[in-house]
């Protein structure tokens, strides 16, 4: 069994990620809200997770990140605009969209949502909004990857002192 302070520094952590998810979580809500796209949170806040708990996950490569829902959209948007609104519809295109993440070697799973958004959302696809969440995802990212790395290094400079 884990001795008490073992437990209050995963505790630490655990409500480190947390605090880190509601604010990113917050942030996309937000962007959501004002765009008047609340679906967009659907295939973003799995993709905050993956980005907060795994930075060095290779799906959430801020590069992964951006080709993934890219190629996704335009998948999905290319085959609304062939395939009737139906139920298998929405299947199809997400089979689709995870065939061409996994051929392109681009595996983020929550982009495989992106069908669901495009395929049932009713009108146009909201291109802005879903540019800027994209953004901020890989923003997020890069920041996870990079800081943990910089701290690190400040740690071995200020020990060498």
């Amino acid at each position: 069994m884990r001795n008490l302070a073992q437990l209050f520094v995963l505790l630490g952590h655990r409500l480190h990620n947390a605090g880190l998810v509601v604010l990113a979580v917050g942030a996309l809500a937000l962007i959501a809200h004002v765009s008047s796209q609340p679906l967009l949170m659907a295939p973003f806040a799995p993709s905050i997770l993956v980005v907060l708990t795994q930075p060095k996950n290779p799906g959430a490569a801020p590069n992964v990140l951006i080709a993934a829902y890219v190629v996704a959209a335009v998948i999905s948007v290319l085959l609304k605009g062939v395939l009737p609104p139906d139920w298998w519809s929405v299947a199809l295109t997400a089979g689709a969209v995870m065939l061409a993440l996994e051929a392109l070697d681009i595996l983020h799973p929550p982009a495989v949502a992106v069908p669901l958004l495009v395929m049932l959302g009713s009108g146009e696809f909201p291109l802005a909004p879903f540019t800027i969440g994209v953004v901020a995802l890989a923003s997020m990212s890069l920041l996870m990857r990079t800081i943990p790395n910089w701290a690190a290094a400040k740690t071995r400079v200020a020990s060498a002192e």
